[in-house]
């Protein structure tokens, strides 16, 4: 029998894909201006602060008066965040679906925006089976922040242990791994399933 009492994914490119190109292939047509703006104006360190709860009216202000040609485009990460998500990942569903028909609780730690969070969740049909999720923004902490991860213990009320945890980024995986949870890097939607029968889980 397996001592994993838990399962908790990450969300973005886990769950569902994420990728600012989504949107910007759409807004910049031309790909050199694109990527630069996709590198300078709005990169992901300038997005961290999202998830970090910094709201997005207050984190495009400075950008607004460096940036003045990019003005709309500054507006559309916020107004059309939606358009930068890709689709639910199949396998990860199925899986979802699978663990909830045993009877294993799922749970979801996330480094998200809290402004976007159920508008995230609500495109996601699996993400009804999440018996509590653990939002940066909300926290005001990121992974791979340890203190996310005692946040997330707590809450699911198990030792690091018994947690299986899935996330894409490797530091994240590295900092839970160095805390003792079973983890996983989500490299590709088809490595998920053969480790979760490695640990014993499916």
């Amino acid at each position: 029998m397996s001592e994993i009492k838990a399962v908790l994914f990450d969300i973005g490119n886990v769950m569902i894909t994420w990728h600012p190109e989504n949107l910007f292939r759409k807004v910049i047509a031309d790909a050199e201006r694109r990527q630069h703006f996709l590198t300078n104006v709005v990169p992901m360190s300038w997005h961290d602060k999202h998830d970090a709860g910094v709201t997005f009216a207050e984190n495009r202000a400075q950008r607004l008066v460096d940036f003045p040609e990019f003005a709309d485009e500054i507006h559309a990460f916020d107004n059309r965040f939606d358009e930068m998500l890709g689709d639910p990942i199949p396998e990860t569903m199925a899986i979802i679906e699978e663990l909830e028909a045993k009877g294993i609780p799922q749970y979801a730690l996330t480094n998200m925006p809290q402004e976007k969070a159920e508008m995230v969740f609500s495109k996601i049909p699996a993400f009804r089976h999440m018996r509590d999720v653990i939002i940066s923004g909300v926290e005001k902490i990121v992974k791979p922040d340890p203190r996310i991860y005692d946040i997330a213990l707590k809450r699911l009320g198990l030792p690091a242990e018994a947690v299986f945890f899935t996330d894409d980024n490797r530091a994240n995986i590295e900092a839970a791994k160095a805390m003792g949870f079973v983890t996983h890097l989500f490299d590709r939607p088809e490595t998920l399933r053969p480790a979760m029968v490695d640990a014993g889980i499916l």
